[in-house]
């Protein structure tokens, strides 16, 4: 149990009294900090253990899938200034982008496209920025994973597609799924891991 103070306004009953009263009102609040973690991740897992997620969370969702997917030797390395969000133990870079026809607002009908602007600059330590001067994607490879079903928790419901960075469009920021289907075949989560083992570093 916690005790706090509270402020706590009011208005003057006496007309020749301009202005309200403060005046301290005690209450209390019962906290358990022991059991808060417990609530906190059950929170959490809430807001993702749904069949349409969040725009902003579905991103995490499918870098923490494909990561798990790829197995031994890929780390999930994305981070707020991270260029590339996997990265394999010989040194491959990955940049994972998502999309989804289901939105957690209902269906959408626009043709899908996924962000493949390069980045300005990265955090290589984790402290020191280094710019991107040449302009060119940090990554060597990206992983699009496509949406189609009823439940984006379903591994088995996601199509990927792997492309060579080089092979994207040069100074574009977004592409198509039309696009991307014109460079690569899609795979299957099942076959996805081999897929990316074929590539190059």
């Amino acid at each position: 149990m916690r005790q706090f103070q509270l402020l706590q306004y009011s208005t003057p009953k006496a007309a020749g009294r301009p202005n309200g009263i403060y005046s301290v009102v005690d209450f209390e609040l019962t906290v358990h900090p022991e059991n808060m973690n417990k609530e906190i991740y059950a929170r959490i897992r809430n807001m993702f253990d749904v069949p349409q997620m969040q725009n902003n969370l579905r991103g995490l969702w499918v870098e923490a899938m494909v990561c798990e997917i790829l197995g031994r030797g890929c780390t999930h390395t994305g981070s707020d200034w991270a260029a590339w969000d996997l990265e394999r133990e010989d040194g491959l870079r990955i940049e994972v982008k998502q999309s989804a026809k289901q939105q957690s607002w209902g269906t959408s009908t626009g043709p899908p496209r996924f962000g493949i602007a390069a980045a300005k600059g990265h955090y290589p330590d984790g402290k020191t920025y280094i710019s991107n001067d040449s302009g060119c994607r940090l990554a060597d490879i990206y992983i699009f994973a496509w949406h189609d079903g009823q439940d984006q928790r379903e591994v088995s419901e996601w199509i990927f597609y792997v492309v060579d960075a080089k092979l994207l469009p040069n100074g574009q920021k977004t592409v198509g799924l039309r696009t991307i289907q014109k460079l690569t075949e899609s795979v299957t989560a099942s076959t996805l891991r081999k897929r990316v083992m074929q590539m190059r570093n």
